[in-house]
């Protein structure tokens, strides 16, 4: 009497679990499977159903059939054309899939059968909201929970669920789209979009509410199905870790934290703490090994370190997810982490290779380094690895139930205000294709852009940056370049010097012209002019102080330095022969001349 008192409250609680979903559907789209009534009746639902022996009960019939030989034939769409063959499918992949876990265990070999037979019942759910990444483990998850609701509580024989051929009689406007059994909280419908229109699938709110359902008949007795099959799903380990090890653990171990054993929680944590401590290694000896700037060689091994990150991850996301077999939200948490964290190893990786590639181009002896080309050249191959990055970062989402046309369809909505705040980035990017097409000077040219002198070192997609003669860098963004005044001076033909002479005021006429004549003769010998810019030599104007003499002079080197050294040599031979001619330079001097006192005050004192 107690059983049947327990019995009759799970069916309660199981069948309230989807009563807001189902109140809301169409009676003419709706059917529920009615079973044999006995005088029990439970308030406000339906005659409850006498109690099957495990003999006659349907997932007893079903899971007593053979098992499939080639688990390849368990789900095919012409199995899942009604809620009878849906149900019949389920159970018999099910089936197999029990048989294979306690005749084989989670062997090597056994593996891909598993996965795959994982993926046909991922067949027979909705799975239109949850990622490709967890579809199989999802779907599985859900259907080992309905199995062993199934288990527990008296169902409706095969015979009183709708098959094909059925449904096919029904009048166009009476034909179920809709099926829901009675007692158990699982719903079918018909899916009427995409290449598997036609299709009877499970709901996503029987899906979803599978778990909590168990939890509620978990402590009754099961009174059909053959064998155990949820403690091997969730709690048996993978190939990589040997079963007999979990099964000598003391039994405290299987006791579960968040629906994970304990067993789970220390090997996720043991082995997550080992990979993050060789990661972090890694990444210190290669801060020490590779110097800033980056060599070929450094660019290298930060490549290999990426993709050795975005291994692990992908790798470690294996393991937990086929060899400790976590699962629900813990399996999804950790999924996610360590997608991210590949994803962001991934993108930076592709980053990097596309630098490395413009750097080996650029090493090879037919490209200058300094050239504009070089230049373009690491512009093409960074925006090539920026739109490779963002396809394998849109494709990781996707796997993980993203959907990419969502997020850019997102981004239409806020597209004014993302325009707004990158329109400054978009107008450098392409500030510096104009750039790199009009040329107006490349890498270790030097340039004065405003106030701002330099040499070129970079030419990049945001920025230019000039190394002042002080050292610093100085960063200019190339919308600012572009639009200002750009002086190349590493592109003049020539250098023209320019400098004044100035003479104190007691020098005579023949003095100056001496001077003018010193002068001119230097210039001529100490410098090379181009073409025919002679010297200009001239006394020019009476300044407050000295006689002027303006000097202007060109020389044929343009490089800057060359023509320091050149300027020193004049000055150096002006002083000295100035200094032999006699010759006074002036300097700002002020004269003051005090008059005599002519007061009457000061002729009575004499």
């Amino acid at each position: 009497m107690q059983a049947r008192i327990n019995l009759m409250f799970a069916i309660l609680l199981c069948s309230g679990l989807l009563s807001e979903e189902y109140s809301a559907a169409d009676d003419t789209t709706v059917i529920v499977a009615n079973s044999n009534s006995s005088d029990d009746e439970a308030p406000g639902e339906a005659p409850l159903p006498a109690r099957e022996s495990e003999a006659d009960h349907p997932w007893t019939i079903v899971e007593k059939t053979p098992p499939f030989e080639n688990s390849r034939e368990s789900v095919k769409p012409e199995q899942l054309d009604s809620p009878r063959s849906l149900m019949w499918s389920l159970g018999r992949t099910l089936n197999t899939y029990r048989e294979i876990l306690e005749e084989e265990g989670r062997t090597y070999e056994s593996q891909p059968r598993l996965r795959w037979i994982q993926s046909r019942i991922a067949q027979c759910f909705d799975l239109s909201d949850v990622g490709p990444q967890f579809q199989s483990d999802v779907a599985t998850d859900a259907a080992v929970y309905l199995r062993e609701i199934m288990r527990r509580i008296p169902m409706s024989a095969w015979e009183t669920i709708p098959d094909s051929n059925e449904i096919e009689k029904m009048a166009d406007d009476e034909r179920i789209t809709r099926y829901r059994f009675d007692y158990v909280p699982i719903e079918l419908m018909v899916l009427t979009e995409g290449e598997r229109a036609g299709e009877w699938v499970i709901t996503v709110e029987t899906r979803e509410t599978a778990q909590a359902a168990y939890e509620h008949v978990k402590n009754i007795t099961p009174i059909a199905g053959v064998g155990e099959l949820y403690r091997r799903h969730f709690f048996e380990p993978g190939w990589m870790i040997p079963s007999t090890w979990i099964n000598n653990l003391p039994p405290w171990t299987g006791h579960e934290i968040f629906d994970q054993a304990l067993w789970q929680w220390g090997v996720t944590l043991i082995s997550l703490s080992i990979l993050s401590g060789t990661v972090l290694l890694l990444l210190v000896l290669l801060r020490n090994k590779c110097a800033r700037p980056l060599t070929i060689t450094g660019r290298i091994l930060h490549l290999l370190f990426l993709i050795l990150v975005g291994t692990i991850s992908a790798a470690f996301i294996d393991f937990l997810q086929f060899h400790v077999f976590l699962s629900g939200g813990v399996l999804e948490f950790f999924i996610f982490f360590c997608s991210g964290l590949m994803s962001l190893s991934f993108v930076l990786g592709l980053l990097t290779l596309g630098v490395l590639i413009a750097e080996i181009v650029i090493a090879s002896p037919k490209i200058n380094p300094r050239s504009l080309d070089a230049a373009l050249i690491r512009v093409a191959a960074r925006t090539i690895s920026i739109l490779l990055a963002a396809l394998v970062f849109f494709q990781i989402l996707s796997q993980l139930g993203f959907s990419p046309a969502t997020l850019l369809a997102g981004a239409g909505v806020t597209g004014l205000a993302v325009a707004l705040a990158a329109q400054d980035t978009l107008k450098n990017f392409f500030a510096s294709i104009i750039l790199l097409m009009e040329r107006p000077f490349r890498e270790g040219e030097r340039i004065r852009i405003g106030d701002d002198m330099g040499t070129v070192e970079t030419i990049g997609l945001r920025s230019t940056s000039i190394r002042t003669r002080s050292g610093n860098v100085v960063s200019l963004p190339n919308e600012i370049v572009a639009h200002g005044r750009i002086e190349n001076i590493s592109r003049r033909p020539h250098i023209r010097n320019e400098f004044t002479i100035g003479l104190v005021y007691s020098t005579t006429t023949s003095q100056i012209q001496r001077a003018i004549e010193i002068i001119r003769n230097i210039l001529d010998e100490k410098t090379k002019a181009p073409g025919n810019f002679k010297p200009f030599v001239f006394f020019t104007r009476f300044d407050d102080s000295s006689l002027a003499i303006e000097c202007t002079y060109w020389q044929s080197t343009t490089d800057f330095f060359e023509s320091q050294q050149i300027a020193q040599s004049v000055n150096l031979a002006i002083l000295e022969q100035f200094n032999e001619a006699g010759l006074e330079f002036a300097y700002p001097t002020m004269t003051i001349v005090k008059e005599p006192d002519t007061s009457p005050e000061s002729e009575e004192d004499h």
